[in-house]
């Protein structure tokens, strides 16, 4: 009877004081993090950031580096192109990054229509129409990595190679890539 009387002390001494700390700011759904001091603040950079117009709905976009393009594609819910910094910032050393902040996300607009996988490859695909005329890898987690999928099935002419991370098999309209 002691043990489960100090195990129930223990547990209310512990709730109590992981309340006492304090709180932290609250942010609003699908509000990036904060940027840590000196990073670059991907998904809200002004010297980075473009805004392409699909239909109703403004998509911001930000391109880094020098190379054969690949286009970043982040998480779903509350992910941004601020989450995909690891890769980003190795990439834009070798290739020409174009991150998407996807529909309804960060700075991108949600605009009247449903944000649908076909919806947001084909808003993917309006930003690399304005970035480049070349066929673009294509790097997705998660959400992202199904919105490639429907990007790569869609327009495989664009698309020449998929690295889909955290997303799972898909096999309608699949196809095989080249390993070149």
């Amino acid at each position: 009877m002691k043990s489960v009387f100090f195990s129930l002390f223990t547990l209310f001494m512990l709730t109590v004081s992981s309340q006492a700390q304090a709180p932290t700011k609250l942010r609003h759904f699908m509000q990036a993090a904060p940027t840590p001091a000196g990073a670059i603040p991907y998904g809200a950079n002004p010297k980075a950031g473009r805004y392409v117009n699909v239909g109703d709905a403004k998509i911001y976009y930000e391109v880094y580096g020098k190379g054969a393009p690949i286009v970043v594609l982040h998480g779903g819910i509350v992910g941004s192109t601020y989450e995909m910094h690891p890769f980003i910032d190795s990439l834009k050393k070798s290739y020409l990054v174009i991150a998407v902040t996807t529909r309804g996300h960060g700075k991108s607009e949600m605009g009247s229509e449903a944000p649908t996988y076909q919806r947001k490859a084909e808003d993917v695909m309006a930003v690399i129409n304005a970035v480049t005329k070349d066929s673009v890898m294509v790097l997705g987690f998660s959400d992202g990595a199904y919105t490639g999928y429907f990007l790569a099935t869609a327009h495989p002419e664009k698309v020449k190679k998929l690295i889909a991370i955290g997303a799972g098999e898909w096999k309608q309209g699949f196809r095989t890539f080249n390993n070149t």
